[in-house]
């Protein structure tokens, strides 16, 4: 059997077609033979070239029994559906531009183009140059195309397939082709070449290269939206030739529906996805309606495809340098200016005083005082010191902090990495399955970790602060000197975002930034206010949405007093309302779970599950202060006991320290991995109700104790060498880091994996070397950040509290007095808790860290 002149192949579909035998494993007397492979690809071949003549191959036509086993059993997967649209897009010379070039691309490297249009249907050249010059546009689309984007394709292809020119080769390979690993690996995004489309300029400058992704999303179809279909689009129309082989004449041939477009949004980027370099002059509408018109009146197993292009998902390059700046950007960039001015004056100054060996003391005026906040120097000297004054005895909560923090990025790196990033999200799915990654996956425990700590450094010090006060103390200005302790750095960062982040670079999938910067000019009064976590999650409106936990520390700590003030005064009655506040916000924690059905905790592996729950799970569970107060709780009652018990040796029997420690190893080991076996959906589809209630409800608090345990223990001599790790100086400086860390990294991550120009193939080892990577730079502009901009204002907040702090302790002087030296990376200024728990060594607010925002 001979093919001929009329053979036009098309790899897409063949590789599809064969690859479904192989992935389905159907049963077959033999396996199919060399013969029943030349059959499909002669028949796709055909497909591909004899319009509205499936008669022309009687060869072809008999095989497609051969697909009738496997074509619905792939349509499970509306993802695949869309894939094959796009397959069917790539491979045929449609009503898209991408059909144009395709059809120059296969060719390119076999034939020159004259003997192509000749062999090509065995039609003459410039019958088949009218079809492909005409194919950008449907014929019965009413959408009024730009007429300078059709002159500019039309230049387009008369450049492409007779004058071969090398700005429209430049062009042609810069859209995408068909992904690769879609079957095997599950990728659904075609990237073609960013920067190189960007680079194209057509001959006299007449347009630039436009890179655009296209997105599909499969929509389910009502019967009041189908139309009939017209016959006479069956037999023009190439892409329906193949459309009806592949899914079968009953599934196609009945109805229609009109195409839908739409516009994008912040989950947009997780649709499949095509990358396509076309005319500067033609519009994102343009492109989203020629697309619409090709694969958008098709129904495939009661779904049709809405095409999604926007123009904030199209770029081209900005030869004009200037930049036009809207009055946020500006009053930011005037603000950063003077920042930075400060910074090199003040550094200069102290410079200079040092040359001249003239020391800074209580006595200089205040210009110099304010001035000398800012000095790089000296703020540099105090976020790296590996000294701590006095007593150390809290020393390894600089390794629990620093530890939870990396921890923190490894999830997010992790989250943001593989979800639509990756071409083999399969891979990344198995991997989840395995008890290793439990691991990461569970990394929302260390927000927990931070809530104990919080919680357990604001008792400890309100405690000693009332011992040293006899139970006085301003309760206005110890919120208002935590407001302004932690707001400056949160603020400059939050400018930066919400204007001058979105010109620092460019990529396929910069939207992404684009949604995070508008959402920061929205809502930062939310983040200011901190309530943010109490308004309903929005996915197209999010600043910062890791500040959360901000939000519920900052609540916390305002209720904390009015319990830690009882514990003080009057012991019982102090312990008896710690008892009914902590009982109360678990009971909220049961019946959360109770109403919701929520799974145990976030489970990515089970997506199905997630995918109905996460929004309600966020909005009534996950950001809620009175679901995440059992571990500040826990903390409020460990500090509460460390100051009972400060002034003595805590005596505990060999035998009980080992059985502490044994429970506290097996209860943090059973959350981190005791859902392991519920991890696979398919092999579990339902977690049980007792699963659910017990380990959902339960398990932050169980790892609140457990780490309260490791505390204690390291304080009062039984932490070993565990103690000796965490307390090393050189976690000092990195945990005086963690608060910028927090702030910084999960923007940084949308940056990064937003300037991505191709998709990414994981493994396990590259995505690791990424996270350490990704770690030490959010450590390098946290240092940045924490000497020019945070340690300079809780300099100034030192410096406008000191004649308050002096009169409420009795004296004048330095702020650095001997009494402000004991428990120093918990003491506050001058021993005065009102400073929110800041040494002189210690810039970075010890209680304030980084979360989870999953």
């Amino acid at each position: 059997m001979t093919v001929g002149t009329r053979e036009i192949a098309s790899d897409a579909l063949i590789e599809f077609s064969l690859e479904c035998f192989v992935s389905l494993n159907l049963t077959y007397p033999t396996p199919p033979s060399k013969q029943t492979a030349y059959k499909l690809q002669l028949r796709f071949r055909c497909a591909g070239t004899v319009a509205g003549q499936p008669g022309g191959c009687p060869a072809a036509v008999s095989s497609l029994k051969e697909l009738t086993g496997c074509r619905m059993d792939y349509l499970k997967d509306k993802h695949l559906i869309v894939t094959v649209l796009l397959a069917v897009v790539i491979s045929c010379n449609g009503q898209t531009i991408l059909g144009v070039q395709h059809f120059a691309r296969q060719r390119l490297e076999q034939e020159s183009w004259a003997k192509i249009a000749r062999h090509a249907e065995d039609r003459p050249s410039d019958e088949l140059h009218r079809e492909l010059k005409i194919s950008l546009f449907a014929p019965n689309s009413n959408y009024n195309y730009s007429l300078q984007c059709i002159e500019d394709v039309l230049f387009y292809v008369d450049s492409l397939v007779f004058n071969r020119s090398q700005w429209a080769l430049e062009m042609l390979e810069s859209s995408a082709q068909l992904p690769a690993g879609v079957f095997g690996a599950g990728n659904y995004h075609a990237a073609g070449l960013f920067d190189e489309c960007l680079a194209v300029r057509s001959t006299s400058n007449r347009f630039k290269g436009q890179y655009c992704t296209v997105f599909f999303k499969p929509e389910p179809v009502e019967q009041s939206g189908m139309v009939d279909n017209n016959p006479t689009t069956n037999q023009t129309s190439t892409a329906f030739i193949i459309l009806r082989q592949l899914f079968g004449t009953s599934v196609l041939d009945a109805v229609r529906v009109e195409p839908k477009i739409s516009s994008a949004d912040a989950s947009t980027y997780m649709l499949p996805s095509l990358g396509l370099c076309i005319p500067s002059s033609c519009s994102a509408s343009d492109l989203a309606h020629s697309v619409a018109q090709l694969i958008g009146r098709y129904v495939i197993a009661n779904q049709s495809i809405v095409t999604i292009a926007d123009e904030n998902y199209c770029f081209t390059a900005e030869e004009d340098s200037s930049t036009s700046f809207s009055g946020p950007d500006i009053a930011v960039m005037a603000t950063l200016g003077a920042i930075g001015l400060l910074v090199l004056l003040a550094t200069a100054h102290e410079s200079w005083r040092m040359y001249r060996g003239i020391r800074f003391s209580a006595s200089d005026n205040a210009a110099v005082s304010v001035l000398h906040c800012f000095s790089a120097l000296n703020n540099g000297r105090k976020v790296l010191s590996l000294k701590s004054a006095g007593s150390d005895n809290l020393s390894s909560l600089h390794g629990i902090r620093f530890f939870s923090t990396c921890w923190v990025v490894l999830g997010h790196t992790w989250l943001k990495g593989v979800m639509s990033n990756v071409i083999n999200p399969k891979m990344v799915v198995e991997e989840a399955m395995r008890w290793e990654m439990e691991t990461i996956i569970n990394a929302t425990v260390s927000v927990d970790s931070f809530f104990l700590m919080s919680g357990l450094l604001v008792s400890y010090l309100l405690l000693r602060e009332l011992d040293r006060t006899e139970g006085k103390f301003n309760l206005l200005l110890f919120y208002v000197h935590r407001y302004l302790r932690l707001t400056p750095v949160y603020a400059i960062i939050l400018g930066f975002i919400a204007t001058l982040m979105v010109y620092i670079g460019t990529g396929p999938n910069w939207y992404n930034v684009i949604v995070a910067s508008e959402g920061c000019r929205i809502t930062w009064w939310r983040q200011f206010l901190y309530i943010n976590n109490l308004f309903p999650t929005d996915t197209n409106v999010q600043c910062m949405g890791e500040t959360w936990y901000i939000a519920v520390d900052m609540q916390l700590f305002i209720i904390a007093p009015l319990l830690i003030y009882p514990l003080w005064r009057w012991k019982k009655t102090g312990l008896i309302l710690m008892a009914i506040v902590s009982l109360a916000t678990l009971a909220a924690n049961f019946a959360v779970y109770a109403i919701y059905s929520f799974p145990p905790t976030l489970m990515p592996s089970r997506m199905q599950e997630m995918m109905k729950l996460v929004m309600t799970y966020m909005d009534n569970y996950y950001s809620k202060p009175w679901t995440r107060a059992p571990p500040y709780l826990i903390g409020i009652g460990t500090g509460w006991f460390l100051h009972r018990v400060k002034q003595s040796k805590l005596l505990v029997s060999p035998w009980i320290v080992a059985l502490s420690w044994t429970l506290s190893a097996a209860i943090a080991a059973s959350i981190i991995y005791g859902l392991t076996p519920y991890v696979n959906e398919t092999l579990v589809p339902t977690i049980d109700d007792v699963v659910k209630l017990t380990y959902g409800p339960l398990h932050r608090a169980a790892w609140a104790l457990a780490l309260a345990w490791t505390i204690v223990a390291c304080i009062h001599g039984y932490g070993g060498f565990i103690n000796r790790f965490l307390s090393w100086r050189g976690f000092l400086p990195l945990s005086r880091l963690t608060y910028c860390v927090y702030l910084i990294h999960y923007d940084y991550l949308n940056v990064f994996y937003s300037l991505n120009r191709k998709m990414i193939y994981y493994s396990f080892i590259d995505q690791l070397t990424t996270f350490f990577g990704i770690t030490v730079t959010v450590f390098g502009l946290a240092l940045i950040v924490s000497v020019c901009v945070e340690a300079p204002f809780i300099n100034l907040d030192r410096w406008m509290f000191k004649s308050h702090a002096d009169i409420a302790r009795g004296k004048s002087g330095e702020i650095t007095g001997k009494e402000s030296r004991t428990d120093p990376e918990l003491n506050a200024n001058n021993g005065h808790v009102n400073a929110t728990f800041i040494s002189e060594e210690n810039p970075a607010d010890v209680e304030t860290t980084s979360e989870m925002k999953l």
